[in-house]
C-alpha cells in the first residue's frame, strides 16, 4: 500500500511521548525544522522505560547533528565510551570472543584476520580472534578510551555508555531552550478518521491538533498501532527473550571502555560501566524461567546483594508500517529487538532523519517505510546468528533458541554458506548489500563463535606469522601513542565542561 504525506506544508507536530525516543525527535527537529511548531506530550503517570544504556556509533552522529560536543552532555548523563561488546561463554566454555566498532583505521590489520577466519573454516587447525586485529579491541583491552590525544590520519567510530534517563532530560532541555512546547498529561482519547489523526484529547480536556503526529509512547504504541491499527509483527517465534531485569551496581575501577554480555541459563547479561555506577541486567526468556530465579541468579552472577531490582516485559516485533497517515512511529511503539547489540537508538536516530526528510517532501512514505522495515530486519537476523551458532545446549533455554534462530531460512542460508567454506565475501556483495552489519561484524561474529563445518577440507591461505606479529605491534604502538586511559579522557571532559561553565 502506498501511503502519502499529504501535499500540504506541515506547520505543526506532536510528539506523544517524553523518553528517549521523544526527546531525540524534539531535539533533531528543532535543530534542523527551525519553523515547525513542536509539541511533546509527556505523561508522568506512564514513566520512561529507561534502561538502554549502551549505543552503536550512530548516537556519535547523532550528536554531531545536534551541533553538541561531547562535553556538552556526556558530563551530564555520566556517560562512558564504548569500544564495542565482549561476548563471555556464549559457547558454553568459559571462552569469548570481542565484537568491535570497525573503523578505517582497521583498513589493513582486519585483513589478517579475515583471511585467518577463511582459513580456520576451510580446515585450518590454527584458531585466531578476532580481537588482536582491531583497533577498539585492543583499546577495550587496555582499558582505553576511544578517543586520540593525538589526531589520527582517519576518524575512529566508537559508542557510548550512558544513563538514559538522564539522556532524555537532557535532550528534552535542549529541546526546551529551542522553543519544543511541552506539555505534561495523559492523553484520554484520539480523534481520528480515515487514517488520519485529527486531535488528541488530554486529561484536562484540552485538545492538541497538529498537522502530524509521532508516536513516541512505546510499547503501548496508541497512535499508530491502537487508534490507526497497523498491524503489529511478532518476533516472539524466533527471538524467545521477552523480559528482562536491571539493577544498578557500583562504580568499576579502573572504568572499562566496553559493554559484556554474559550467557546465562535462560538468556544473557549486561554489565555496562558508565561514570558513577554499573548497569546489569539479565534479559531473559518467560518461558524458561520466572522473575523471580531470573532476579537471583542476576544478583548471584553479577555479585548484587543491594540494589532495587526493575523488571520489565518486551514486546519483541516490529509495526508493519512505521508511517501510516499523518503518524511516524518511533521508538518502541515502532520496533524492539532485544538489546544484545545496543541498536535501540541507532533505529530510533534513523528514524528521526527519515521523518525530516518526510516533512521536507524528500523522500516518500513507502520507501521510509521499506528502508526502517529492512533495518529492523536485518538487526534481527543478525541478533539471531548469535543463538544460531552457539554451542550450548546445557539447558532447554539454549537449545531452544538455536532451533528458533534456524528457523529463519535467510539466516541458514548465510550460515550454510559459510561452513562451505566459498567466497563469503562474493556471497555478502550479492545477498546482503544493504544489510545494517557489513563484513567486519559477520566476520567477528562467525569466526569469533568458531562456527564452521568441521569436516571441511578445502585449500586455503594462512596469514605468516611476522604479519600478524607486525598488524598486532601496529595496533598496540596506535594505543600507545595517541590513546590515554578511560578515566583518564572523561576526568578532561569534566574539567572541558567546568572550564566552558
Amino acid at each position: 500500500m502506498k501511503t502519502h504525506l499529504p501535499m500540504k506544508t506541515i506547520q505543526s507536530l506532536t510528539i506523544l511521548g517524553g523518553g528517549t525516543a521523544g526527546w531525540m525527535c524534539a531535539a533533531y527537529l528543532a535543530k534542523h525544522q527551525p519553523n515547525l511548531s513542536v509539541t511533546v506530550i509527556e505523561s508522568s503517570s506512564i514513566g520512561r522505560i529507561g534502561v538502554g544504556e549502551g549505543s552503536t556509533p550512530h548516537l556519535q552522529l547523532f550528536m554531531q547533528s545536534l551541533g553538541v560536543k561531547e562535553r556538552d552532555w556526556m558530563p551530564a548523563c555520566q556517560a562512558s565510551y564504548k569500544t564495542g561488546i565482549y561476548f563471555d561463554n556464549w559457547n558454553g566454555d568459559n571462552g569469548c570472543y570481542f565484537h568491535p566498532f570497525f573503523s578505517e583505521m582497521d583498513a589493513k590489520t582486519a585483513e589478517v584476520y579475515f583471511v585467518n577466519a577463511n582459513a580456520r573454516r576451510r580446515g585450518s587447525e590454527y584458531i585466531d580472534k578476532p580481537e588482536h586485529y582491531f583497533l577498539a579491541a585492543v583499546l577495550a583491552d587496555k582499558q582505553q578510551a576511544p578517543l586520540p590525544q593525538r589526531p589520527l590520519p582517519r576518524a575512529l567510530e566508537y559508542g557510548y555508555h550512558f544513563d538514559a534517563q538522564k539522556l532524555a532530560d537532557w535532550l528534552r532541555a535542549f529541546s526546551l531552550a529551542r522553543g519544543v512546547r511541552h506539555i505534561q498529561s495523559t492523553v484520554s482519547s484520539v480523534q481520528h478518521h480515515a487514517k488520519e489523526i485529527i486531535a488528541l484529547t488530554l486529561e484536562s480536556g484540552e485538545q492538541v491538533k497538529s498537522d502530524f503526529y509521532v508516536d513516541a509512547s512505546g510499547f503501548n504504541a496508541l497512535l499508530i498501532e491502537k487508534t490507526l491499527e497497523v498491524p503489529f509483527i511478532s518476533f516472539a517465534d524466533q527471538l524467545l527473550n521477552d523480559s528482562a531485569v536491571a539493577i544498578a551496581g557500583d562504580k568499576i575501577n579502573p572504568l572499562p571502555s566496553s559493554t559484556s554480555a554474559i550467557a546465562m541459563p535462560c538468556g544473557w547479561r549486561w554489565q555496562i560501566p558508565l561514570q558513577g555506577r554499573t548497569g546489569h541486567g539479565y534479559v531473559y526468556s518467560s518461558a524458561h524461567t520466572t522473575p523471580e530465579e531470573a532476579e537471583a541468579q542476576l544478583r548471584q552472577a553479577a555479585q548484587l546483594d543491594k540494589g532495587q531490582a526493575k523488571h520489565l516485559t518486551m514486546k519483541v516485533g516490529m509495526i508493519a508500517r512505521s508511517v501510516e497517515g499523518n503518524v511516524f512511529a518511533i521508538g518502541l511503539a515502532q520496533s524492539f529487538i532485544e538489546p544484545l547489540e545496543a541498536t535501540a537508538l541507532m533505529v530510533t536516530g534513523y528514524s528521526i532523519k527519515l521523518l525530516n526528510r518526510l516533512l521536507s517532501q524528500q523522500l516518500e512514505a513507502q520507501a521510509i517505510n521499506q528502508q526502517l522495515s529492512d533495518l529492523v530486519l536485518g538487526i534481527k537476523e543478525y541478533v539471531l546468528a548469535h543463538y544460531a551458532t552457539s554451542k550450548r545446549a546445557d539447558s532447554p533455554y539454549w537449545q531452544d533458541a538455536k532451533i528458533a534462530a534456524l528457523s529463519l531460512n535467510e539466516l541458514d542460508e548465510l550460515l550454510t554458506h559459510w561452513r562451505s567454506g566459498g567466497d563469503f565475501d562474493a556471497w555478502l556483495n550479492q545477498h546482503r548489500m544493504h544489510s545494517p552489519y557489513i563484513r567486519p561484524s559477520w566476520y567477528c561474529l562467525l569466526g569469533g563463535m568458531d562456527h564452521r563445518d568441521s569436516t571441511c577440507q578445502m585449500p586455503f591461505d594462512q596469514a605468516p606469522q611476522h604479519i600478524e606479529q607486525a598488524a598486532k605491534a601496529y595496533l598496540t604502538k596506535l594505543s600507545d601513542e595517541h590513546f590515554t586511559a578511560h578515566t583518564t579522557a572523561l576526568e578532561q571532559l569534566q574539567r572541558a565542561q567546568a572550564f566552558r561553565a
